[in-house]
């Protein structure tokens, strides 16, 4: 039995030296691979950050653009009522009457 247990020594001993080699290789591999993303994760940051600054001055841009549209329709609209007022009465008076009988549809068919 100790015959076997010396033989078998030398290949336990020479597996462990290369399980803490390979061991080792891993943990340098992760290391440097760590290191690499570190840098590209670094890389994606800024541009990340620089894509979403942009994206931010495009979407100010376009809020101050739906403002004035916005703006525009309030005033053309108002001019509109303050011109014509008894069409607009009843153009709110039709779309409350469509809207009342569309209404009264979904409950009666339910």
């Amino acid at each position: 039995m100790n015959d076997t247990r010396a033989a078998l020594l030398p290949h336990k001993e020479a597996l462990a030296r290369d399980a803490n080699t390979l061991l080792a290789d891993v943990q340098a591999l992760l290391r440097d691979v760590a290191d690499e993303a570190g840098v590209e994760t670094a890389q994606a940051r800024a541009q990340l950050s620089a894509r979403l600054h942009a994206l931010q001055g495009r979407l100010a841009e376009q809020r101050q653009a739906a403002r004035m549209r916005v703006s525009q329709w309030a005033d053309t609209t108002d001019r509109y009522v303050h011109a014509h007022p008894w069409e607009s009465m009843g153009s709110v008076a039709a779309v409350a009457a469509v809207a009342g009988a569309l209404v009264a549809l979904a409950v009666t068919r339910r």
